[in-house]
C-alpha cells in the first residue's frame, strides 16, 4: 500500500512463497563457520573458480567439479506464504554436496511438494512482480538453464540463458515442467496447481539444521 519495494536473492526469493528448496543444512553456510571465514576480510578466490559461463557450475566459491563433495542434503523450508508455490533459487547450479539443484528439486517435489507449483529460478534470473503483473527478469549475456535453439545459419547447437521453470506432479507422481511465460498475470500463473487446504507437507530436516546453526544467545 505504501509502494515498498520487497526484494531478495537466494532465501530472499524464498521467504515470499509457502516454501522453498534450501541450502540451510551446508554447514559452510552456519553462522560460527561463516564468522570464523569472514574475520579477516573476504578470503582470496581460488585461480580459476569463476564460472558463470556454466549454467551447471558451482557458485558462490563452493567447491569445483572434480574436488572432494561435502556430505548435506537440501532440505524444505517454509516460507512466509503470501504466494503459493515451492521455489528453488540457483536452480541451475551444483554447490559443495556435487548434487544438480534442479534434479533434487524434482525429488523433493515428488517427495514434499505434491499439491504445491514449483518455480525453479536460475542463478542469474528474477521473478518480478507489481500487483497481479510478473515478469522474468535476467542477466544479459550470462547462461541459463532455459534452452534457446540458434539459427541454423549462423549456429551449430542449442546455447542455454537464465529463465524460471514452472513445475508440478501429476496424478501419476511424474514431475511435468515447462518455461515460465516471460510475463503475464501472477494470479493466472499461481493457480497451475489449486490447493485451497494449503497440505503443505513438513520437512522433519529442518529441526536438525537448526539445532546445528543455533541462534545467537544474549
Amino acid at each position: 500500500e505504501r509502494g515498498t519495494v520487497m526484494a531478495g536473492g537466494s532465501a530472499g526469493a524464498i521467504c515470499w512463497f509457502d516454501s522453498g528448496h534450501s541450502d540451510s543444512a551446508d554447514p559452510d553456510t552456519y553462522r560460527q563457520y561463516m564468522l570464523d571465514k569472514f574475520k579477516d576480510g573476504e578470503p582470496e578466490k581460488k585461480a580459476g573458480s569463476n564460472n558463470d559461463n556454466n549454467p551447471f557450475a558451482y557458485y558462490s566459491g563452493n567447491t569445483q567439479e572434480g574436488d572432494s563433495k561435502e556430505e548435506w542434503s537440501y532440505i524444505k523450508v517454509e516460507g512466509l506464504g503470501i504466494w503459493p508455490g515451492m521455489v528453488c533459487p540457483h536452480y541451475d547450479r551444483i554447490q559443495s554436496n556435487g548434487s544438480p539443484r534442479m534434479e533434487d528439486f524434482d525429488q523433493m517435489l515428488g517427495q514434499y511438494g505434491q499439491y504445491e507449483l514449483g518455480l525453479g529460478i536460475d542463478h542469474n534470473a528474477a521473478l518480478e512482480v507489481v500487483g497481479d503483473d510478473f515478469r522474468v527478469v535476467t542477466v544479459p549475456g550470462e547462461a541459463g538453464s532455459v534452452p534457446v535453439s540458434d539459427n541454423e545459419e549462423e549456429s551449430n547447437g542449442t546455447t542455454f540463458v537464465p529463465g524460471v521453470w514452472l513445475k508440478y506432479v501429476d496424478e501419476e507422481g511424474n514431475v511435468q515442467k515447462r518455461v515460465c511465460p516471460e510475463n503475464g498475470s501472477l494470479s493466472d500463473l499461481l493457480q497451475e496447481v489449486n490447493d485451497p487446504v494449503k497440505r503443505i507437507m513438513v520437512d522433519e530436516r529442518v529441526d536438525l539444521c537448526r539445532k546445528g546453526n543455533p541462534l545467537l544467545k544474549d
